[in-house]
């Protein structure tokens, strides 16, 4: 979104007027006016106030591009050249797929068995705003073993180097954040025996105190 579009976006969710905002956020009503019209453009930290006092941060959006792959059949396939995340609710909202006789049908994101169900048709059919808006990659990764085998295989050797990617960099970051934790863990223990040691030889509180924060200046 430019910044018209997100400030505006920002304010109609919350069901506010330009007045409302203007007066949470210290600005004035034709100032805000002008920055969603597009007329005058907020500097990085006027944009953040204001997106902050509608109870919003800015963030980092992955820019996904995608590409056309055509299929052995004649069949054309979306490929990105990156995972993303989609924010809950979104990610778990219904989607509308029509199957081969153009019935249309409701897929359940929530229950795992319509998540796989709506991702095949979403991999196989989906454009690209489809694919951007349902489509959640840590979701993808978990999905993938039974998600796989319904894929053309032309389609499915695209996407699995992105889904391997992106599990193993959550994987490494899941097990460094496991490792980390345990550190602190086996540091928290270690003191507690040192602390019992030196009071079985009749150290004082103070002492001990003394003791460990010599150790942990040293």
């Amino acid at each position: 979104m430019d910044r018209r579009s997100l400030l505006e976006a920002a304010r109609v969710a919350r069901g506010l007027t330009q007045e409302a905002v203007a007066r949470r956020s210290g600005t004035s009503q034709p100032t805000l006016s002008a920055y969603e019209r597009g007329t005058k453009s907020p500097t990085l930290a006027v944009a953040e106030r204001i997106l902050h006092s509608l109870g919003f941060d800015l963030g980092l959006q992955p820019r996904v591009t995608f590409r056309e792959v055509h299929g052995g059949r004649g069949g054309t396939y979306l490929v990105p050249d990156q995972l993303w995340r989609v924010d809950p609710p979104a990610c778990f909202a219904p989607i509308d797929v029509r199957d081969a006789d153009r019935s249309l049908r409701t897929s359940d994101l929530l229950n795992r068995d319509g998540r796989i169900d709506a991702y095949a048709w979403l991999l196989t059919h989906g454009d690209g705003e489809q694919l951007f808006n349902h489509l959640d990659g840590a979701l993808l990764v978990d999905a993938w073993p039974d998600l796989a085998p319904r894929l053309p295989a032309e389609l499915r050797n695209e996407w699995q180097p992105l889904v391997l990617t992106a599990g193993m960099g959550w994987l490494a970051d899941a097990r460094a954040e496991r490792q980390n934790k345990h550190s602190r863990s086996v540091g928290g223990r270690a003191r507690e025996r040192a602390i019992r040691q030196m009071a079985s030889r009749g150290l004082t509180v103070d002492e001990i105190r003394r003791t460990l924060r010599h150790r942990e200046q040293s």
